[in-house]
């Protein structure tokens, strides 16, 4: 899947002359955390609402409320912006978004094009929701974990028990164990509100099943 399937496209913009006061107002107006700031179609920045508190009087000051908002009606976008910005083109795939956005610590990426023309944003809130469809998450279901060799042919056999049991595989994601290079964890989405007689199966078949967290003791 690309970002430019799941990307916001009809976004809330300013300009660089935009009044900080203006876009705290938008902010709170649309319930965003960032806003971003372009010149013409060109991507110049992004404002958050840390940028506008952190560019704000300290709540310990003795400004009134309407000083405050003074000082923020003369202050511009392009004082305050952040414009070192990490971003994607509508070509990249979740994957790799969802990975610079773990690397980079933002909340999300601006999507451009060409010259850094603006055309979407795409962010963790987005990330999450192409992760829960995967799983299956919106659909009747029920999940199963297991312990897998990485052996070839063991996907082909959990999928052969399951179906032989008269179900269907939702959703089926792998990982590759961190302590151990030949393992894995699978976890398996079957189209079933109770997975006892498949658990039951599958340890009767030399499988692992892991679905239940236990801590060490």
């Amino acid at each position: 899947m690309f970002v430019g399937r799941r990307m916001t496209r009809n976004l809330i913009t300013v300009t660089p002359d935009t009044s900080i006061l203006k876009i705290k107002n938008l902010l709170k107006e649309y319930n965003i955390d960032q806003v971003p700031v372009v010149e013409g179609k060109r991507l110049a920045g992004v404002i958050t609402d840390k940028d506008i508190r952190d560019n704000s009087a300290s709540p310990a000051s003795t400004l009134s409320v309407h000083e405050l908002n003074y000082l923020l009606s003369e202050m511009k976008a392009r004082e305050v912006m952040t414009k070192k910005l990490y971003t994607v083109s509508p070509g990249t795939t979740i994957e790799e978004a969802t990975k610079l956005i773990n690397e980079k610590r933002v909340n999300s990426l601006p999507v451009v094009v060409n010259n850094d023309e603006l055309v979407g944003i795409i962010t963790t809130c987005d990330m999450l929701n192409v992760l829960l469809e995967f799983m299956g998450m919106d659909t009747p279901s029920s999940r199963i974990e297991l312990a897998l060799s990485s052996d070839m042919g063991e996907i082909e056999k959990i999928s052969s028990i399951i179906n032989s049991m008269g179900l269907t595989i939702m959703s089926i994601v792998s990982t590759i164990s961190s302590e151990k290079s030949d393992a894995r964890t699978t976890v398996i989405r079957v189209n079933t509100d109770d997975v006892t007689d498949l658990c039951k199966v599958f340890k009767e078949s030399g499988y692992k099943v892991t679905t239940e967290y236990k801590v060490d003791k």
